[in-house]
């Protein structure tokens, strides 16, 4: 299947090859980490949680069937999410309430909206100024209103041979030393690799 360039796919992966380009700007940096099973990539959204404060916002760019739910599962344990997580794929917005001290998850999947403009019409944007955490898979699509501090994260599979391995590549601006500390505790729960 040929993909044109407005399809989400190749958006993201557009985006993502500039912000790798020779032209970085300061404070972006990448971090890429390989997982190998949907428990791998879960668990690598398990360690992310930890580092995020209420407030942030993180777009979900890929392949199709990558991970970005089973990322999105790890998220929503970490910050003691009530409700199991699924797909969005025909919810345009699925909230996810926190227990306790927990913080709240507002799952989104723009595929299906044509612009950033049906996004802000709708009041979506509110949602970035609350007190959860934003998860928006394919924001490649309203990126032109996504917060400028917003975590960028591609997954993409590496091979058909592989069907379970994929690389996760995150761009999270001004976040260097999270960024750092998430490789530290990924490769302490993977020792040798």
């Amino acid at each position: 299947m040929s993909l044109g360039p407005d399809d989400p796919e190749n958006q993201g992966r557009a985006i993502m090859s500039e912000l790798t380009s020779g032209s970085t700007k300061p404070g972006l940096h990448a971090l890429h980490v390989v997982t190998t099973s949907a428990a791998d990539t879960a668990l690598l959204g398990l360690l992310l949680a930890n580092l995020l404060a209420p407030g942030t916002v993180i777009s979900l760019d890929g392949d199709l069937g990558a991970g970005k739910t089973a990322l999105t599962r790890g998220i929503a344990d970490g910050l003691g999410c009530q409700t199991p997580v699924s797909s969005p794929t025909f919810t345009l917005l699925m909230e996810h309430p926190a227990t306790g001290s927990g913080i709240a998850l507002y799952h989104f999947d723009v595929y299906r909206l044509t612009s950033a403009e049906d996004f802000l019409a709708l009041g979506l944007d509110d949602y970035f100024f609350r007190e959860g955490i934003c998860i928006i898979e394919w924001g490649t699509r309203i990126e032109d209103i996504l917060p400028l501090s917003t975590l960028k994260i591609l997954i993409r599979l590496t091979a058909p041979q592989t069907p379970q391995q994929r690389v996760l590549t995150l761009f999270w601006p001004d976040h260097e030393k999270e960024l750092a500390l998430l490789e530290r505790r990924w490769h302490d729960a993977h020792p040798g690799i």
